[in-house]
């Protein structure tokens, strides 16, 4: 079968889930993004491999005009989420309604896994952001045998993630809410593995608990970035170099993603809401807001009867999208980036690559620089769109 060949394979691991006789497994390539790979004295020809994945097949019917809101759940749950709580709100009615959460988690080996959580304590350790390829191993068959036996079940991931759950699944569950994140790409396995690597190089006998890539120690958008080690110590580091580098690692297929624009892929789509103080300033009070776009007839439902609970202002869906380019459009390549994940493959001396690539970019000094221009650049694009 071709899947294992495809160069626009997001490794979703549709086809992995789907192989009953286990000839497919899902291996790092070069850089460490997971690709299918599949054992030839195995493989019985089936087709089912193919048949699921959605490259060049999957089409969303969900709304073509979205209703966009921002969103703040309390301080408690924003101080442990990345930016507005969005996620706990949906992930609250699931389990009251005796269902299960599919969401992303660190593993013992602080590894990106997609995680069965059926507990409000499991769902903590989904808070936060993970820039890095998440492994969704058998989630996906996971999540069918929880549909099939009437389970009300939330599945959240990345766009293309969710565009193969449901070629997986093959038919529409109305007990299935799914939810995407505003993506701007997958990282490098590889470069985060390395990046672990160098951080525990001078920390004797310690193991990473934790890495919180955008701890609210400081306020929400500046970029605090907290490691937890097995002695308890907690390492903070404010625009550390993996997120300045993010760019750079990439994965090729992000770069032509098939599952972004309108209409969404999932349910609900949920992000950070940059720029929001540009439209209201009391929309955000440095403790993070969340959009939150509500894409379908199911979506709408469920968003109705808890919105109020929490505080939630509509906004226009073109607001949304000033600073998050992402809901409409893949992330452009960065010119370095082939050289750049080459040199970290190959190097023996990680820092010194690093800091090789870690020169700010143009648009970035100037925003720096200016900043009282760029936020009223913002405002009249705003006001523009509002006439």
């Amino acid at each position: 079968m071709q899947v294992e060949n495809k160069n626009n394979c997001t490794g979703c691991g549709a086809c992995c889930n789907i192989c009953a006789i286990g000839a497919i497994t899902m291996q790092g390539d070069r850089y460490g993004f997971y690709k299918p790979v599949i054992d030839k004295d195995k493989c019985i020809n089936c087709g089912l491999c193919e048949k699921v994945c959605p490259l060049g097949k999957y089409k969303s019917n969900n709304y073509k005009e979205p209703k966009a809101y921002a969103f703040m759940n309390s301080d408690e749950i924003r101080a442990k989420s990345s930016s507005g709580g969005a996620f706990s709100a949906f992930a609250d009615y699931i389990l009251k309604h005796n269902g299960v959460i599919y969401g992303v988690v660190w593993d013992d080996d602080i590894k990106a896994v997609h995680y069965r959580a059926t507990v409000i304590e499991e769902i903590d350790k989904m808070h936060g952001s993970k820039y890095v390829l998440s492994d969704t191993n058998n989630s996906f068959k996971h999540t069918k045998n929880d549909l099939d036996n009437r389970k009300l079940v939330l599945f959240t991931g990345t766009p293309c993630q969710i565009a193969g759950l449901k070629s997986y699944l093959q038919k529409e569950y109305d007990n299935l809410l799914t939810i995407d994140l505003i993506c701007h790409g997958a990282q490098s396995p590889l470069f985060f593995e390395r990046y672990k690597q160098d951080f525990l190089k001078d920390k004797k006998d310690e193991k990473i608990l934790n890495i919180n890539f955008r701890s609210k120690k400081a306020p929400w958008g500046t970029g605090y970035f907290t490691t937890t080690t097995t002695t308890k110590r907690i390492y903070h580091t404010e625009k550390d170099y993996y997120t300045s580098l993010m760019d750079l690692t990439i994965n090729a297929s992000c770069l032509s993603c098939q599952f972004t624009g309108i209409p969404r892929i999932a349910d609900i789509t949920i992000g950070d809401f940059w720029g929001v103080d540009e439209y209201d300033i009391t929309l955000n009070d440095k403790k993070g807001t969340s959009i939150v776009l509500i894409n379908s007839n199911k979506a709408k439902s469920i968003f109705g009867s808890i919105k109020n609970n929490y505080k939630v202002t509509e906004v226009p869906f073109e607001v949304t999208t000033i600073r998050n380019p992402n809901i409409l459009r893949p992330t452009k390549k960065h010119n370095k980036r082939d050289l750049f994940l080459e040199d970290i493959k190959n190097t023996t001396s990680f820092k010194s690559c690093v800091k090789k690539y870690l020169k700010v970019p143009l648009h970035i000094t100037l925003y720096r620089l200016l900043p009282q221009f760029a936020k009223n650049f913002i405002k009249y694009k705003i006001l523009k769109m509002e006439k």
